[in-house]
């Protein structure tokens, strides 16, 4: 039932540039559930970045990381109206020539600089910001720069990020039902405006309703009816603050039969009526709301530029010397 509507179940990267890594900036507002088969790295040039997965809820500042093993769940959104982010995305195998042990190690939590000394965050920061530097720079051997930046980026993580190691047999099956999950949320948030029962998602993936029921709440930390009318909720929400449609239709169109659950979570949440909501200016953090995904791609000399203006880099002065010094001696 799912797989012709989920799209972006899971995002197919392509490496380009450097065999077995992937590098881009972008410019996001959100980014829908999505998963894929690549360890990703996601560094915060500009804004604030909400991240979720199945399990951890945070918010990351400009510098901070965040780090997703090979397919698992994960959406992105901004807390302001975007923030620009440096994705670094490397297959599993770009480094088990010297290090067999990456294909087997799932990391703990994606909330790495965090947990990280902060001498060490600070070098795992600059770091990474070396790599984006360096590949959008493109000079000659930049591919051995990225390369050599990516090992010491995760000897970093290895001896600083809890983690543990799974065999092929339980990463297989634990990937099969994250891989399933992802796909309903998919379904969940491209639809949470329509009619979605449990039964009828239980049916689609040939499942009990019992144990899609205990899946989800495991999964989600919530039942399915509380995550749906969340979604629900905030997209009201974007209603009443964006349009001057009344509240039935609001209602109707965000997915509720009629306006008391909206009274009282509105009460619950933000201790105001309907009327009163709609007088201030509350609701900042709605991009879970947006259907779409909203991100743009800078290309490698925009994202230099980008770099550039945040963050100084000692090569580029050190460049402007060494031409000086020519110069003077040619004079």
């Amino acid at each position: 039932m799912f797989d012709s509507q989920q799209k972006n179940e899971y995002e197919k990267i392509s490496h380009t540039r450097v065999n077995n890594i992937n590098f881009f900036l972008s410019r996001l507002t959100y980014r829908m559930p999505h998963t894929h088969h690549d360890f990703e790295i996601i560094q915060v040039i500009e804004g604030n970045l909400h991240v979720k997965t199945l399990t951890e809820d945070f918010i990351i500042g400009p510098g901070e990381i965040a780090l997703f093993n090979p397919d698992t769940f994960h959406m992105l959104y901004s807390v302001q109206d975007y923030c620009v982010l440096l994705a670094i995305q490397a297959d599993p195998s770009f480094c088990s020539a010297h290090y067999p042990a990456i294909r087997h190690i799932q990391f703990d939590t994606a909330n790495v600089t965090s947990i990280t000394p902060f001498n060490k965050a600070l070098d795992m920061i600059h770091v990474c910001l070396n790599l984006g530097y360096n590949y959008c720079r493109n000079n000659e051997g930049f591919e051995l720069r990225c390369v050599s930046d990516l090992y010491r980026l995760f000897s970093y993580f290895i001896s600083f990020v809890p983690y543990h190691l799974e065999n092929e047999s339980n990463v297989f099956h634990s990937k099969e039902k994250e891989r399933r999950f992802t796909r309903i949320i998919n379904y969940i948030h491209q639809h949470y405006t329509e009619k979605i029962t449990l039964s009828s998602l239980a049916k689609a993936e040939n499942l009990s309703m019992t144990y899609l029921s205990h899946l989800f709440k495991d999964a989600a930390k919530m039942s399915f009816q509380e995550y749906l009318n969340s979604l629900r909720f905030e997209h009201a929400l974007l209603l009443l603050k964006k349009t001057d449609r009344s509240v039935t239709d609001i209602c109707l169109e965000s997915g509720f039969s009629d306006s008391k659950y909206l009274n009282k979570r509105l009460k619950a949440v933000y201790d105001l009526t309907l009327k009163d909501f709609r007088n201030t200016d509350t609701n900042s953090d709605r991009k879970v709301a947006d259907k779409c995904d909203n991100q743009f791609f800078y290309t490698p000399e925009e994202g230099l530029d980008i770099l550039r203006k945040h963050y100084h880099f000692n090569c580029d002065t050190e460049n402007i010397s060494a031409i000086s010094d020519i110069t003077d001696k040619t004079d």
